[in-house]
C-alpha cells in the first residue's frame, strides 16, 4: 500500500513539474526573474550566470495558444521602441554619408573656381634696384624704387573654360549621384540587420522555451531517478541536452549583441528595443541605378575634360601700370630720366599659340579619350548586372514566399506532434530520445518560421534596392 502511494505521489508531482509549461503556447520569462531555482544547478554543470537572460528579449508570460513571433517587439515598457522607419532617418546622419556631403561641397567648390576664370586677374609688385657705376662720371650711381600693377583678363582660350566647366558640372552631379547611392546602400544594410535582429531574437527565444522545458524534465527525471524509477542514463541524457541548449543559447546571444551593435554604427545610436515592421510591397518596375548615373556623370566629366585640351591660341588683353619714385638724382639725366620715368603704363593684347609641343597634347587627348571608352565599359557592366538583380530578387521574392508557405506547415505539423508526444512521454509510453527530438524539431520550426517571415521582408527590400526605387518610400 505504502508502494502505491508513494508512486502516486511521484507521478502527481511530475504533472506539477510539467505544469510549468503548457503545450499548447510558450512561456517567456518576465525580465529580471530568476528562471531556475537553485536546486536545479546539479553537480555544478549549469552554471546559473549564464542562464540570466538579456533584459530586452524576454517579454511578460504569453497566453495560451501565442506564439514567439507575437513577443518580437511586445516589451513591459514601451517607451523608447524604435520603428524601422525612424532607424532609417536617424542613418541619413551616417558619418559615411556626413562624408558624401562634404565631397558634394569639395565638387561644387571645385565648380565655383572655374567661373573666376573669367574674370580679369589682377597682380601687385614692388622692386628695388641700386646700381653702383665708377667708369664713367656722366652716369652717377643710382637708387630706385618701383612699384607695378598688372592686369590681365583671358578673353579666348580656345573654349578651356567652358569645357572645364562642363566636366565640374559633371563632376558635381556625380557626387550628388554617389551619395544617393550611398545612402540607399546604407538603409539595406539597416533594414538587412533589422531583420536579422528579429530573426535572432525569435531563435533566442524559442532556444529559451526549450531550455525551460528541458529543465522542468529534469526535475522531473530527477525525482525519478531517486525513487528508483528511471535509470541514471536518461537524467544524464537531459543533463547533457540541457547544457548543449545553454552552449547554443550563448552563440546567439553574442550574435545578438552584433546585430545590436551594427544598427548603432548605421544609425548613431544605441539599440535596445525595435518594433517590428513590414515593407510595403514593391512595383515591380527598374529605375536606373543611382551607381549607374554617378558612373555616366564620370564618364561625362572625363569627355569634357578632352575639349580643355586645345589648339586654339590664347588671347589676352593686359594692361601694366609702372610707378617709379625716389629717382630725384636722375633728373639732371636726360636718358636715365628717359628710362625711369615716374609713372609708365603699358596697354596691349596678346596672343599665344602653340604651334608645336612634342605630340603632348595629342596623347593627353588619346588618354582622356581611353578613359571614357574604360568608363563607358563599365556603365554597361552595371546595365547588364541590374537587370539580372532585378530578375533574380523578383524570384526570391516568389521563392520567400514559397518558403513561408513550407515553414508555416512545418509549425504546424511539428506543433500537433510534440503535443502528441508529449503526452505519451509523460504516460512513459517512449522514451526521452523521441521526446527530445519532438521538441527540438517545435522550436526548429517556429524559429524557421519566424526566419521565413523576415526574409521575404529581406527579399523585398532587395528588389527595391536593384531596381532602382528608393526604399524609404516603402517604409512606412
Amino acid at each position: 500500500m505504502k508502494r502505491y502511494f508513494l508512486v502516486v505521489s511521484i507521478m502527481c508531482f511530475a504533472l506539477f513539474a510539467e505544469s510549468s509549461y503548457d503545450n499548447q503556447g510558450l512561456i517567456i520569462e518576465k525580465s529580471g526573474e530568476k528562471l531556475y531555482d537553485s536546486s536545479l544547478n546539479f553537480d555544478g554543470r549549469v552554471n546559473m550566470t549564464t542562464q540570466k537572460p538579456l533584459d530586452d528579449i524576454f517579454t511578460p508570460v504569453l497566453e495560451p495558444n501565442a506564439t514567439i513571433r507575437d513577443a518580437l517587439d511586445a516589451y513591459d515598457d514601451p517607451n523608447d521602441v524604435l520603428s524601422l522607419k525612424e532607424l532609417l532617418d536617424k542613418a541619413k546622419d551616417n558619418y559615411t554619408l556626413q562624408a558624401k556631403d562634404i565631397a558634394i561641397q569639395s565638387a561644387e567648390a571645385t565648380r565655383a573656381s572655374v567661373y573666376g576664370g573669367y574674370l580679369p586677374s589682377l597682380d601687385v609688385g614692388y622692386s628695388f634696384n641700386s646700381t653702383k657705376r665708377n667708369t664713367s662720371s656722366w652716369q652717377p650711381s643710382m637708387n630706385t624704387h618701383s612699384a607695378n600693377a598688372s592686369l590681365n583678363w583671358v578673353l579666348f582660350d580656345g573654349a578651356a573654360r567652358e569645357f572645364s566647366l562642363l566636366s565640374n558640372n559633371a563632376l558635381v552631379r556625380a557626387a550628388i549621384a554617389d551619395k544617393g547611392y550611398s545612402q540607399e546602400v546604407l538603409f539595406l544594410q539597416v533594414i538587412s540587420a533589422y531583420y536579422n535582429y528579429f530573426t535572432l531574437k525569435g531563435q533566442i527565444i524559442a532556444m529559451e522555451q526549450k531550455k525551460v522545458n528541458i529543465s522542468a524534465n529534469v526535475a522531473r527525471i530527477q525525482v525519478l531517478h531517486e525513487a528508483g524509477l528511471e535509470t541514471i542514463d536518461a537524467l544524464e541524457a537531459l543533463k547533457a541536452e540541457l547544457s548543449s541548449t545553454e552552449y547554443q543559447l550563448e552563440s546567439l546571444r553574442l550574435n545578438f549583441e552584433q546585430i545590436k551593435l551594427q544598427l548603432s554604427l548605421y544609425t548613431n545610436t544605441d539599440i535596445n528595443k525595435l518594433k517590428l515592421a513590414s515593407i510595403t510591397n514593391p512595383q515591380y518596375k527598374t529605375i536606373q541605378s543611382l551607381n549607374i548615373t554617378m558612373q555616366e556623370e564620370q564618364a561625362q566629366s572625363v569627355e569634357h575634360q578632352t575639349g580643355t585640351l586645345t589648339y586654339w591660341p590664347t588671347i589676352t588683353l593686359f594692361d601694366t601700370f609702372t610707378w617709379n619714385f625716389n629717382t630725384s638724382n636722375l633728373s639732371n639725366n636726360q636718358i636715365l630720366s628717359y628710362s625711369y620715368p615716374k609713372k609708365q603704363n603699358v596697354f596691349g593684347v596678346s596672343v599665344t599659340w602653340n604651334i608645336f609641343s612634342g605630340f603632348s597634347t595629342n596623347r593627353q587627348k588619346e588618354s582622356l579619350r581611353l578613359q571614357n571608352l574604360m568608363l563607358q565599359k563599365s556603365i554597361e557592366y552595371a546595365k547588364i548586372e541590374q537587370e539580372n538583380n532585378v530578375k533574380f530578387y523578383k524570384k526570391s521574392i516568389e521563392a520567400a514566399l514559397s518558403q513561408i508557405r513550407s515553414a508555416e506547415a512545418s509549425l504546424k505539423s511539428a506543433s500537433i506532434s510534440f503535443e502528441t508526444i508529449a503526452q505519451k512521454y509523460n504516460a512513459q509510453l517512449i522514451n526521452y530520445n523521441d521526446y527530445l527530438d519532438s521538441l527540438s524539431a517545435k522550436y526548429n520550426a517556429e524559429a524557421t518560421y519566424i526566419q521565413s517571415l523576415n526574409n521575404y521582408e529581406l527579399q523585398k527590400a532587395n528588389y527595391i534596392f536593384y531596381s532602382g526605387q528608393t526604399l524609404s518610400d516603402y517604409v512606412n
